[in-house]
């Protein structure tokens, strides 16, 4: 199996050599090896240019709708602090549930509350959603909602 491509070595091949050596040689991190940069930097240099001759094609991805719910909360079996939902077609949100607190909500009022919203995006656009295609975790220290315990006014 080849080796991976190193991405310090992918940026500097792009930096002129006078550069490169100052940022990589004695001043700098150390890293330059005058036996092996020299070949390595060029390799680097005729991979990109060598890829450049192929046609691309753009093919619309198929429009199909789905909910992805977002909820803020510590890793672990931690206490749900907020959560959001949206709705995409393709790849565009269309809509959107702005964040909420879930403070002293119980996890069976947070799972009705969820299908609510499951069921309003259904309504609204007039297609057939039965659950969430993704749930993303999020830390609470990015929590939108103002005002939030986690972001006391100043």
């Amino acid at each position: 199996m080849p080796k991976p491509l190193d991405p310090k070595c992918q940026l500097c091949s792009k930096l002129p050599t006078a550069k490169a050596k100052v940022l990589h040689g004695a001043e700098g991190d150390g890293c330059w090896n005058p036996h092996i940069c020299h070949n390595r930097r060029s390799f680097y240099r005729r991979r990109k240019s060598a890829n450049t001759g192929i046609e691309t094609i753009i093919v619309e991805p198929p429009g199909t709708y789905f909910a992805v719910l977002y909820l803020y909360k510590e890793l672990g079996d931690k206490p749900l602090h907020a959560l959001a939902a949206e709705l995409w077609l393709g790849q565009q949100p269309v809509c959107r549930l702005e964040p909420i607190h879930c403070f002293g909500l119980t996890a069976g009022k947070i799972r009705s509350y969820t299908d609510q919203v499951l069921q309003a995006f259904a309504s609204q656009y007039s297609v057939s959603l039965y659950q969430y295609k993704d749930m993303f975790e999020i830390n609470p220290a990015h929590c939108p909602v103002r005002p939030c315990p986690l972001h006391p006014p100043l």
